[in-house]
């Protein structure tokens, strides 16, 4: 009996170590590291155009878990896992939160779509569909039916222009207002009661469209940092032009609405996951200097590169014509 005991007391006790340090979640701690990457032309269709070629422009991510002991033992040993300490409760997320997140994720989209057509000087395609709302005052409690990435169409009976949203504080504060949002994908009437809190209350972005059916599924990727890669998905496709003659191209960067490519975080995971992923070259935002006296993307990028002594051709990048004429000029 003393025996069972003992080999007892000791399987419970592995099971408890193996517990702690494989399933256990420490509070507050985060892992941030390489996260997996995802071919942007697989991303993007545009009605009426099949894709085939051998060519990838991979998305480059970076992936955030919660850590555990066998994580931090091996993040701790990672060159490129880094330890965040956060007290937030992240399971626990509000809607606008989560509204907050779908909007930039659809304006990133439709930035992509927008800069391409805008490149390849067909502008004309676009069609204006309303005003994407970004963020709201919450304490004013007239704009609870409001929601954020709401598309709003008409106000007043009336369909909105692309100076609607400067004009919209001042016929909310006049009278209750009428207002006919797109939201999830239907059609939904509110009525604002009159607002007469001063100050700040809601801004927003221009929604467009195109007039060929494009549609991206970003598969739980492409958030803002990927808007260049998208773009140029989205450039080639349209365009017809096959820039990247065979080869594997990787980068990360926003895109903005006049056509540069913006500073985003994770440099180390991403060149090291787009290197893991035998690209060929890695585009990435170009902003600061050598000396680091502040924010730089290409000088963090270069420096992992020589580190992991890859290959992979670090490119530095303002805009997306810097992108364009690299591959035309290097095909």
């Amino acid at each position: 009996m003393k025996k069972f005991s003992k080999y007892f007391v000791i399987a419970l006790f592995s099971v408890v170590v193996v517990y702690f340090a494989f399933f256990y979640r420490i509070p507050d701690l985060y892992i941030t590291k390489p996260g997996p990457v995802a071919d942007a032309m697989e991303m993007v269709s545009v009605a009426d155009h099949t894709s085939k070629s051998d060519s990838e422009i991979l998305v480059t991510t970076v992936k955030r878990e919660q850590g555990t002991v066998f994580k931090l033992i091996r993040a701790l040993i990672h060159p490129y896992q880094n330890l965040t300490k956060e007290s937030q409760n992240y399971e626990a997320v509000k809607q606008d939160s989560r509204d907050v997140q779908r909007a930039f994720m659809a304006n990133s989209k439709q930035t992509a779509v927008m800069e391409a057509h805008r490149l390849a000087e067909k502008e004309k395609e676009l069609d204006f569909v309303g005003i994407r709302v970004m963020n709201i005052n919450r304490d004013v409690q007239n704009l609870n039916s409001l929601r954020i990435n709401d598309v709003i169409l008409s106000i007043n009976g009336e369909a909105v222009t692309p100076s609607a949203l400067a004009l919209l504080p001042q016929k909310l504060r006049a009278a209750r207002t009428e207002l006919v949002v797109a939201r999830e994908g239907n059609k939904q009437e509110l009525s604002i009661p009159r607002i007469t809190r001063s100050g700040y209350l809601l801004n927003g972005v221009l929604a467009m469209t195109a007039n060929e059916s494009i549609s991206i599924n970003s598969k739980g990727f492409g958030g803002p940092s990927a808007g260049a890669m998208l773009t140029l998905s989205v450039y080639q496709q349209i365009t017809g032009q096959d820039l990247l003659n065979g080869r594997t191209v990787a980068g990360t960067g926003t895109i903005e609405t006049n056509g540069s490519v913006g500073l985003v975080g994770g440099i180390p995971q991403k060149v090291y996951a787009a290197h893991n992923s035998q690209a060929d070259i890695f585009f990435v935002p170009y902003l600061g200097n050598e000396e680091g006296t502040f924010s730089t993307n290409y000088f963090e990028a270069r420096k992992v590169a020589e580190d992991i002594q890859t290959e992979m051709k670090i490119v530095p990048v303002g805009d997306m014509a810097d992108i364009i004429e690299y591959l035309e000029l290097n095909g």
